[in-house]
């Protein structure tokens, strides 16, 4: 049985939590690492591309693979692959993504809005899976139909180890405000493990997530693009009731420089230069002129350049900080 309790999840994010930002999260301390998501009918088409999606580092500790579809028998299928290929912890179960397209292709969420198929999966992947299944769900459909403790209740009789609740609608996708309470009466409804996901932060609206929701673990999604520390900064929190470390600007470019090398060695300088746009976006954020500084970025296409880009800023940024330290 997979220990989850107190545990710190990385969110899977597609497009963002590949090999290399969870390696970094990892290493920030990000317990658990799950990858982006993986189609299922892809896997037993035997898709060399989404297989390239699933792709561990040794720093990452517990590893999910999370899988999307909505043929319970395909669903199954893949997971007999996967387990014969690959080294991982559990399986994850996406029911929770809001994307247009899943949507309409009955995947993701719009599975909430289906509970006997989506128990007919749970059942199917857990009678076949040597390894755990958690099921990421959200806190209903649209706010006329919210569902999530008893959709959870009916995945954990099917087969479901622990289930991961964003307490947003698929209705709202990412804007609002999570509703933790509907999280904290799944845990009521539920005798498997809860893991609390949306708007959780930073260290303080963990602390608070946790006594609101009475949740056996925390993901992290969106905060921790550009900030790995988020984990750190949470366990920090934790452990002596305080957040120890700061994180300065250049401590963040610092970091994107190791991140960009990485992602040069995994991926080839090429597409190194086209994958770190996004990332760095996030890195930059709250850096004085940052949006000069994304745009120059975008208009880089060679990663000597970037690079050099990036330890110039890096020096400046750190040259400006250590002044402003020096008059105070």
């Amino acid at each position: 049985m997979l220990d989850i309790k107190g545990k710190i999840f990385l969110a899977p994010m597609a497009g963002f939590t590949d090999k290399v930002f969870r390696r970094l999260c990892s290493k920030f301390g990000a317990d658990v690492t799950v990858t982006e998501m993986v189609s299922s009918k892809a896997l037993v088409l035997g898709s060399a591309k989404t297989k390239e999606l699933i792709s561990f580092s040794e720093e990452e500790k517990i590893r999910g693979i999370q899988i999307f579809g909505s043929d319970p028998e395909v669903m199954a299928q893949s997971v007999k692959i996967l387990q014969d290929e690959f080294e991982y912890d559990f399986i994850d179960i996406n029911m929770g993504c809001p994307v247009p397209k899943l949507v309409k292709s009955g995947e993701g969420c719009a599975l909430m809005k289906n509970p006997s198929l989506a128990a007919k999966i749970v059942e199917e992947v857990a009678k076949v899976s040597r390894k755990p299944v958690s099921v990421k769900i959200r806190k209903g459909f649209d706010e006329e139909d919210i569902n999530a403790p008893e959709f959870a209740y009916i995945l954990q009789e099917s087969g479901a180890s622990f289930v991961t609740v964003h307490g947003r609608t698929r209705a709202q996708l990412y804007s609002g405000k999570a509703d933790w309470e509907i999280i904290r009466k799944v845990k009521e409804k539920v005798k498997i493990p809860v893991v609390a996901n949306g708007d959780i932060t930073d260290f303080e609206s963990a602390k608070r997530a946790y006594e609101v929701t009475r949740a056996d673990g925390i993901m992290i999604g969106r905060a921790a693009l550009g900030n790995p520390w988020v984990f750190l900064q949470i366990k920090e929190g934790f452990e002596k009731g305080y957040v120890e470390t700061k994180v300065l600007p250049h401590m963040k470019i610092r970091v994107a420089i190791e991140f960009f090398s990485q992602l040069c060695s995994e991926k080839g300088e090429k597409m190194a230069v086209l994958e770190a746009r996004k990332h760095l976006s996030f890195f930059v954020k709250g850096i004085e002129n940052a949006a000069k500084i994304r745009d120059k970025i975008n208009r880089i296409n060679n990663a000597a350049e970037l690079l050099e880009f990036l330890e110039e800023l890096a020096a400046i940024v750190e040259k400006k900080e250590s002044f402003v330290d020096n008059i105070l």
